[in-house]
């Protein structure tokens, strides 16, 4: 007879739940049609048919769901363009999310490891009192040495097991918290740290149908994608490969197929009005302000110059009504995208023709630097991101990388096959006559140009132009070979270094000054 009870319990549960859910609008959301993927959202676009229930005698309403991690603000709904439908009002509120099978399965798999873990944490507790009680028994009275011997064994003995098991469960708990960890961040990565899902409810006039077909876009947070670049560099055949791919994610919940895919190239904006412009206003300064007022006083404008934005601020906006103008948007085509998993995709692979200088300070460092020139036939828009740079096979590292325009200029990093080394031959400073009362100085240094690669070089050499600030002093330049450009603050070669080779620019300065000024010699 218990049994038959029991039996007839689950059948009784069983019928109550296909009820409930026969009953209960599904908490599963449609599958999206389309996304555009923005750096840390995504424009969800989805079409879906909805019955119709009778609300009131003239109006009609009807529901849909949309994961936890949506912006109901952001939703826009359209129906079909041949019913007669109008939808009068939307509200939503927020209920209980119902999981699909693969992540109701990761949570069943993170409570079995949160119950295992607190086995292990009664088992601890249990091994530390018997640890304690052997502890205790150092303190018991015995009555001859031979009782001593006896309990001071069986005390060593039982304590050094129940460590040794401790030691052990504790190194267990250690790898089941990893685990627990590592399964609660693929089930936030899944489905988002969101426990609820949107009910959104329409409240519809017009024509009475049994059902209507819905298109609606909203944004969607827990979603986005980053750039991941290579640039190779080839100065041999003079030209750039450049690889883009793209890292996508999305945590709505629910894997999404065949879906229709997009990435935009900048964040959707945050403001569809500018701040006000702040008043300009001219008044006599206070004299005498203390150092504690003037801190004050710039406390007080760094908190008006935070609060202006804040007030023009603005509910983001419907997806729709960004402009595609203000940004680039890739389509990548379909693609399959499970809930929690990132995943690459390739968006361009491409030969850049370039021309290679190597550039070098030697008054600053003995390494040269590659830099590439690039020109497009048209404009170019590509989203800051990671790069791995490389040149001739060999990786230089990691760093960022963006381009906007027809032309750019990219830097490499340092090629140790070539280096531009300073060295200083002489530096003097005297005394031309006593009659003439002056001081001098003169310095000469040679800069040598390595190229050790197996392919000539065309390297620009970038020196300071020495600047005299009084027109008491007098200053003596010259340059072997001389300078192709000159500033008031640089000077400039390009020179061509043959494979193999060296070259070298001789440099001479002389300073002539009045005896008595003190001079300032700079840093060389």
């Amino acid at each position: 007879m218990p049994d038959a009870n029991i039996s007839a319990k689950k059948w009784i549960s069983a019928i109550v739940i296909v009820i409930f859910i026969f009953l209960c609008p599904a908490c599963l959301w449609s599958a999206p049609r389309e996304v555009t993927f923005f750096p840390d959202s995504a424009q969800v676009l989805e079409v879906t048919k909805v019955k119709v229930q009778t609300e009131s005698k003239d109006s009609w309403k009807a529901v849909l769901i949309l994961p936890g991690q949506a912006d109901p603000d952001s939703l826009v709904i359209r129906l079909s363009k041949d019913t007669k439908t109008k939808i009068e009002d939307i509200a939503w509120r927020q209920i209980v999310r119902q999981d699909d099978e693969k992540i109701t399965d990761i949570r069943k798999q993170l409570d079995r490891l949160k119950d295992e873990r607190k086995r292990l944490q009664s088992t601890i507790r249990a091994l530390d009192i018997q640890i304690q009680f052997w502890q205790l028994q150092t303190k018991a009275k015995v009555k001859t040495i031979a009782d001593a011997h006896n309990m001071s064994a069986a005390i060593g003995k039982n304590i050094q097991k129940f460590y040794q098991d401790k030691l052990s469960k504790e190194s267990e708990l250690e790898k089941l918290d990893k685990l627990i960890k590592e399964k609660q961040e693929a089930l936030d990565s899944a489905a988002g740290k969101k426990e609820t899902a949107w009910e959104v409810a329409l409240l519809l006039s017009g024509t009475r149908n049994s059902e209507e077909t819905l298109q609606y876009t909203y944004s969607l947070s827990g979603c986005g994608w980053q750039p991941l670049y290579r640039l190779e560099a080839n100065d041999r055949d003079k030209q750039i490969t450049f690889t883009w791919e793209a890292e996508i994610w999305q945590s709505s919940g629910q894997d999404w197929n065949n879906v229709s895919t997009n990435l935009a190239t900048l964040k959707s904006p945050k403001f569809i009005a500018p701040a006000d412009l702040p008043p300009w206003i001219i008044k006599p300064r206070q004299a005498f302000r203390s150092k504690s007022k003037k801190r004050a006083l710039k406390a007080d404008m760094a908190e008006v110059q935070e609060e202006a934005p804040a007030a023009a601020e603005t509910p983001s906006p419907a997806p729709q009504q960004i402009r595609q103008s203000t940004y680039s948007i890739w389509q990548v085509g379909r693609k399959n995208i499970p809930a929690g998993l990132k995943q690459k995709v390739k968006i361009q692979n491409e030969i850049w023709p370039a021309e290679f200088i190597y550039l070098a300070r030697p008054s600053q460092t003995g390494q040269v630097f590659v830099r590439g020139l690039v020109k497009f036939s048209e404009p170019k828009e590509i989203p800051s991101g990671n790069s791995l740079f490389v040149v001739d096979g060999a990786i230089l590292g990691k760093r960022d990388f963006m381009l906007a325009g027809q032309e750019a200029t990219i830097f490499f990093g340092i090629d140790p096959l070539v280096t531009a080394n300073a060295q200083l031959l002489s530096k003097k400073s005297g005394e031309k006559t006593f009659l003439q009362n002056k001081q001098t100085y003169t310095w000469d240094w040679r800069i040598d140009i390595q190229n050790s690669k197996s392919s000539p070089i065309k390297i620009v050499v970038e020196e300071p132009n020495p600047e005299i600030r009084d027109e008491r002093i007098s200053l003596s330049l010259t340059n072997e070979p001389e300078p192709a450009e000159k500033t008031t603050s640089s000077l400039l070669w390009s020179i061509d270094v043959p494979a193999g080779q060296k070259k070298s620019i001789l440099t001479s300065v002389r300073i002539e000054a009045p005896k008595n000024m003190v001079l300032d010699l700079g840093w060389r």
